[in-house]
């Protein structure tokens, strides 16, 4: 959903203008900003089944197995994968992951997208990047059956 414009203008009255642009995924961060508080966990770790990302580490695992990304891949993914279901637009990958404004040119996420895209393929085929056309990209992680005895 990102930062609204009554939002914006908000911070940069409580900080004397000094803020040009802020994007923040939610408004629980928003305030959390507000009242000065940090808005970043001591350790960032995102698990959905059996994928584990850790931020701090740069570490991304699949049922226990590293899988290789490159820094822009992991950084989508952490991104898709820290909000399950949610559908991420291609303005707010642009702010999240590239950190610059979105001025409509949609190629360098459709092209990271790609790349993730095969990387999981070998690393963690039951992690999949689905398009939702017009609007941008989530991720899905396969559920893992549970063995009958």
């Amino acid at each position: 959903m990102g930062t609204t414009a009554d939002q914006l203008a908000a911070v940069a009255a409580a900080t004397g203008g000094q803020v040009a642009v802020l994007y923040l995924p939610d408004s629980s961060a928003l305030r959390a900003v507000l009242d000065g508080e940090s808005v970043l966990p001591a350790h960032r770790v995102v698990e959905q089944g059996k994928l584990r990302l850790d931020a701090d580490l740069r570490e991304a695992t699949w049922h226990g197995t590293r899988i290789t990304l490159s820094s822009r891949e992991f950084d989508l993914l952490f991104a898709l994968a820290g909000d399950p279901g949610r559908v991420w637009a291609f303005a707010e990958l642009t702010t999240l992951v590239w950190g610059r404004p979105y001025v409509g040119d949609t190629q360098a996420v459709v092209s990271a997208v790609k790349r993730l895209r095969r990387s999981l393929r070998t690393g963690a085929p039951g992690v999949v990047v689905e398009s939702v056309r017009g609007v941008g990209y989530r991720v899905r992680v396969a559920e893992v059956p549970v063995p009958s005895h």
